[in-house]
């Protein structure tokens, strides 16, 4: 049986489209083993980036970022008596990431009340390369 022409233009950009695919795969994973080695030679911040010109006149960035996993009513609870300005609560739906950053940086003794209602770890670090 022979293919209609629909039917043989869409088997062959089906099959364009799956070696695309693969070789977009093949690329992600290469590019994600190479920021691992670059994160090895240079460690990421917890949290903030950091530059670097490089010699061949490529510019080399990290940026560290921390993820906020909050039990949101725990935190209610424990930021109850707390003045409005320190409550890292913006809704009832989600905690204020920017306060709550705000508050382990410059309120420690603020923190220790509210770390058990929050669970703290690490994004995955962003590495960039631009040419200058």
């Amino acid at each position: 049986m022979q293919l209609s022409n629909f039917d043989a233009q869409l088997e062959g950009l089906a099959e364009r489209l799956f070696e695309a695919k693969n070789a977009e795969r093949e690329a992600t994973a290469a590019r994600i083993e190479i920021e691992e080695e670059i994160l090895i030679l240079v460690p990421a911040r917890e949290e903030g980036s950091d530059s670097r010109l490089l010699s061949n006149g490529l510019k080399l960035k990290t940026i560290g970022k921390l993820i906020y996993k909050v039990d949101l009513e725990k935190l209610i609870q424990l930021t109850a008596a707390w003045p409005d300005g320190f409550k890292p609560v913006k809704t009832e739906i989600k905690a204020d990431d920017t306060i709550l950053k705000a508050i382990r940086a410059q309120r420690p003794d603020l923190w220790r009340e509210i770390a058990d209602a929050i669970t703290t770890k690490p994004a995955k670090t962003a590495v960039t390369v631009e040419t200058k």
